[in-house]
């Protein structure tokens, strides 16, 4: 089955491609990639594939009849100043806790959101400091610290990422050793699996819904392992002559789904396959494994190498809420959050910054004041429609409006409408 009726370097394939794991059975996707080829084909034969792989979410005019998916031509509005025409509401703050065993290190992260427990992982690298702590959404009290750092059942060295069984309120800990490690959010160890990955893959932290997602990279190939919500494997993705970069691929959560960026095109992954959400066509500004090896891998020149690979496009974060579509990404020294319409195609949004600005951060507008998320990672947490992330502690301010550095930082959350 061709995806590209005129193009025969992609292909999807239905001749099981072996797997390295043993606990994989063989899998029955794979596509093949050339991506500087990849990258000539215009977006109106890229279309023609995406029906073959099946499709959800809105359709540009534009494009009707090709499908429905989100294109977008990102070189055109490269230049536009921030703007909004979508509003962020409903928004709610709390002061967290200042007890001892509640202070966040510079580089927590929002790790899942079940009922109104926000689930932290504080000190995100990796050591001994390495733990969870469960804060109530509403006032920002601790529950309770979950770290279990040893080398005996359930224990481990470092937590990696954290993947949450909301419909039973448990926690699945993704740790080092291709470990991962089930608990109640009571703290109650459940059971331990094995994972797939061999060679350091990534894992996307939120809701184990609609399944858990491991990416890997060997061989110029990249796989992706499909486990159900008990880490049961499931099957095995393969992207042939991909030469991953981990720094050319996006992979990250949106409320339940899973949404990685092979070349330019977003896919939403499900069980056995990718369905296309969403193409954002960079166009020579692309960020492929070939421009990084060129401008970045191996240089020894580091700021001139930072700079070069700053007039790229490299993204970051992706996110589907409903009718909208989002995209971070850093390009020219700067971090860009762009919103787009589904039923349109439009551009409805931007908030950009750069850490050297003086109020750097996405802006969140609170009462009489804006906020700025600035942390370590900047990205928004959605959970069931509503936004979560961590106030820096210089930007806490009490009842009385005031700033202290007495406090602990924030929760802040809301919720976006517009188009």
């Amino acid at each position: 089955m061709r995806l590209l009726k005129n193009n025969k370097r992609i292909a999807v394939s239905q001749t099981p491609v072996p797997t390295r794991q043993r606990i994989y059975r063989k899998s029955k996707f794979s596509i093949n990639l050339s991506h500087m080829n990849l990258l000539k084909v215009s977006i109106g034969a890229l279309l023609l594939s995406l029906p073959v792989l099946s499709m959800t979410t809105g359709c540009s005019p534009q494009d009707k009849g090709n499908g429905d998916v989100t294109i977008v031509d990102m070189l055109a509005e490269l230049d536009r100043p921030d703007f909004s025409e979508t509003n962020i509401t409903d928004v709610r703050y709390a002061l967290l806790d200042t007890a001892s065993a509640a202070l966040l290190s510079e580089n927590s992260q929002i790790m899942g959101v079940i009922g109104d427990t926000v689930i932290i992982h504080d000190n995100t690298n990796m050591g001994g400091g390495s733990r969870l702590l469960l804060f109530d959404a509403d006032n920002g009290h601790l529950i309770r610290e979950i770290s279990h750092i040893g080398q005996g059942p359930g224990e481990y060295s470092w937590i990696m990422n954290v993947v949450t069984d909301r419909k039973r309120g448990e926690l699945i800990l993704l740790t080092g050793g291709a470990k991962a490690h089930r608990y109640t959010t009571g703290d109650r160890y459940i059971e331990s699996y094995d994972m797939g990955s061999t060679h350091g893959g990534k894992l996307p932290v939120g809701s184990a819904e609609l399944g858990i997602n491991e990416t890997d990279a060997y061989d110029g190939n990249l796989y992706i392992y499909q486990y159900d919500d008990r880490v049961s494997p499931v099957d095995t993705l393969v992207i042939n002559d991909y030469e991953p970069k981990w720094i050319s691929i996006a992979f990250n959560l949106s409320d339940k789904e899973s949404l990685i960026n092979i070349v330019d095109t977003v896919y939403s992954l499900v069980p056995g396959g990718m369905i296309p959400v969403a193409v954002l066509s960079r166009g020579s500004k692309a960020l492929t494994p070939e421009v990084e090896r060129k401008v970045y891998i191996g240089r020894s020149d580091y700021e001139q190498a930072q700079k070069e690979r700053d007039g790229y496009i490299e993204f970051l974060h992706f996110t589907n809420d409903g009718p909208r579509f989002s995209v971070a990404y850093s390009y020219s020294g700067r971090i860009v959050f762009d919103t787009y319409s589904h039923s349109s195609g439009k551009l409805i949004s931007r908030r950009s910054f750069s850490y050297d600005d003086e109020d750097s951060g996405f802006p969140v507008p609170y009462e009489s004041q804006t906020i700025h998320i600035k942390r370590a990672y900047p990205f928004p947490f959605l959970n069931d429609g509503r936004f979560y992330a961590i106030v820096h502690e210089d930007e806490t301010a009490g009842s009385d409006g005031e700033l202290s550095e007495d406090f602990n930082g924030a929760i802040i959350s809301w919720r976006v409408e517009g188009e």
